[in-house]
């Protein structure tokens, strides 16, 4: 069975840390500042064994991760604009996904996505990250988390697409893991125009089929 979208206005799953957010990029300034080296985006190349190599390990990791999103979520900047946000959400009904423990964090996004776009979006916070693609309701999901990758394949889905966004602790995935349903993409911004080609094209095969009905 080949990939359909179903519904006339179809659930896409975009991901915040990594896909929305450049929150790492935010992390290794506030490390930089602070005298912890000066680690770059590239040196964590894992996201096992390049977290310990840059944070030192991963409660040190959630640590700075937490205090910057409650205290200093000003300093984490977006991969995408405005206009590309709004541009997605004429095509799907788009909810923001992301991989928290605390509830809290739930504030702290809708008051991130406020200030960085001004525009409003469902917020759900998963503690597992592979719920985002075990749940049966996102047609499409826009992630960076290599994680999403091996439960795509595991589970063999052919009834959405994962499109991955390529970070460096995704590279050795992308590069050696294939299946008809995962797409991985350069940047945020080519993620969205990706989403919204496959939402035209299936668009177009419905009206085809409709004519021929």
């Amino acid at each position: 069975m080949d990939f359909k979208i179903r519904e006339e206005k179809p659930k896409i799953a975009v991901d915040v840390d990594g896909t929305l957010a450049k929150t790492t990029e935010a992390m290794l300034e506030k490390l930089r500042e602070n005298g912890g080296g000066e680690y770059q985006l590239e040196d964590v190349d894992d996201w096992i064994k390049g977290v310990e190599k840059v944070f030192g390990n991963y409660e040190k990791y959630f640590e700075l991760y937490n205090e910057l999103w409650e205290k200093e979520r000003e300093r984490i900047k977006p991969h995408i604009s405005k206009k590309e946000l709004e541009e997605l959400s004429k095509y799907y009904e788009v909810v923001i996904v992301s991989n928290r423990q605390d509830e809290k964090h739930k504030e702290f996004i809708k008051d991130w996505l406020k200030k960085n776009f001004g525009l409003e979006f469902k917020v759900v916070l998963v503690k597992d990250m592979v719920d985002k693609v075990n749940n049966g309701e996102y047609s499409v999901i826009i992630d960076d988390a290599p994680r999403l990758v091996e439960a795509m394949v595991n589970n063999n889905y052919k009834d959405k697409k994962l499109i991955l966004v390529k970070r460096p602790w995704n590279k050795k995935v992308a590069e050696e893991i294939k299946h008809e349903n995962i797409v991985y993409v350069d940047s945020t911004e080519e993620a969205i125009k990706l989403a919204i080609k496959l939402r035209n094209k299936e668009k177009t095969l419905n009206r085809i089929k409709l004519t021929n009905s």
